[in-house]
């Protein structure tokens, strides 16, 4: 068996004090050794960057660098450029990672000659784990792999709708391997777009993926573990309208836009359905904040997108999705909306009284 090639595991860590230790030790006793761990501390305010330092006495195989705070994707950004493995991959540093996903992922990469690698992956909290569910499956055909998992390959525009279609693979990149060689760009290499806090995953892979004959091995066995936190990034779903929102939406916008040229009807289908939900999302918050003016505003917007054909949705979800839709109409016309709540209030008295 010839020697390990170098693999590069990118770490962005912000303010992570209470989770970096075991994020690091679950990447320090993978099965595949050879690599370098680039801790990038974003400017952390609390221990983190202490303990990025402490980490890398320990084992040669830590970088640490210290940055001034730039949001994740500039941290990414930087340990792209300092990279030096044949192979990159990514890892929030609130997260944990299987023992064998590295060795598994780059297997499967040579094993069928693919340019990167993705696997399923499970959500955690303190209370378990949440494995992230498929839907249905198109444009993949069957490949060479482990007997212990499903393995199948696919290329370029169709790999990134499965990432778009199915939730345990997502559009995310921390459960993707890639060569170093397909990340690099006619300017240098694929970089993150900076000052996006929300999206800026889905809008990479589109540039390493979308028109191109980038190819991907797909295992369907959850290696990596991705913690939900109240705090994180994804939910603020008790704030107002974020950031997080604003981009979310402005990145289904300009992917939808982007692929225009491809001319790809399903591709558009999904992101209008992933557009569909990031604007939903807003009208909700609206709705329960009684925000009356943008709730308006998105609703509209809401409106303009028109029907959209749904990925991946159970019942209950639909059943959900079709209760909000009657509250967003009722609210949009306040007449309706106030004359109904007096018509159930009567009803309420009579039937007691």
């Amino acid at each position: 068996m010839g020697k390990e090639k170098l693999l590069s595991v990118i770490v962005p860590v912000y303010n992570v004090e209470a989770y970096l230790l075991e994020c690091v030790d679950a990447l320090l006793k993978q099965s595949y050794f050879n690599t370098e761990i680039l801790l990038i501390d974003d400017g952390s305010v609390d221990k983190s960057g202490e303990i990025c330092d402490a980490c890398a006495l320990k084992d040669n195989r830590i970088k640490v660098i210290h940055k001034k705070n730039g949001g994740v994707s500039a941290a990414r950004n930087t340990g792209l450029q300092e990279a030096r493995g044949e192979y990159i991959t990514y890892a929030d540093s609130d997260d944990l990672v299987g023992r064998t996903i590295y060795t598994e992922l780059i297997d499967a990469m040579e094993q069928n000659g693919t340019d990167s690698a993705c696997c399923s992956y499970e959500a955690f909290t303190g209370a378990g784990t949440e494995q992230g569910t498929a839907g249905s499956r198109t444009g993949v055909q069957k490949a060479a792999g482990s007997s212990r998992s499903r393995v199948e390959i696919c290329c370029g525009t169709e790999a990134f709708k499965v990432f778009l279609r199915e939730n345990n693979y997502a559009p995310v990149v921390w459960n993707k391997v890639f060569k170093r060689e397909v990340l690099k760009s006619a300017d240098g290499l694929f970089l993150f777009e900076k000052n996006t806090t929300l999206g800026e995953d889905e809008k990479w892979l589109a540039e390493v993926f979308c028109g191109r004959e980038t190819s991907v091995c797909f295992i369907a066995k959850p290696l990596y573990y991705w913690r939900r936190r109240d705090s994180s990034a994804t939910h603020t779903e008790k704030e107002g309208i974020t950031k997080n929102n604003l981009d979310s939406i402005r990145v289904q916008e300009e992917l939808l836009e982007t692929v225009k040229g491809l001319q790809d009807a399903e591709l558009e289908e999904l992101l209008k359905w992933r557009l569909y939900l990031a604007v939903m999302d807003v009208v909700r918050k609206c709705y329960k904040r009684r925000d009356t003016e943008n709730f308006r505003c998105y609703y509209q917007k809401l409106k303009q997108i028109g029907k959209v054909r749904t990925f991946g949705e159970s019942g209950t979800e639909k059943i959900r999705r079709l209760v909000w839709s009657v509250l967003f109409r009722l609210r949009v016309n306040s007449n309706i909306y106030a004359e109904m709540i007096v018509k159930m209030r009567k009803l309420w008295f009579s039937f007691w009284w």
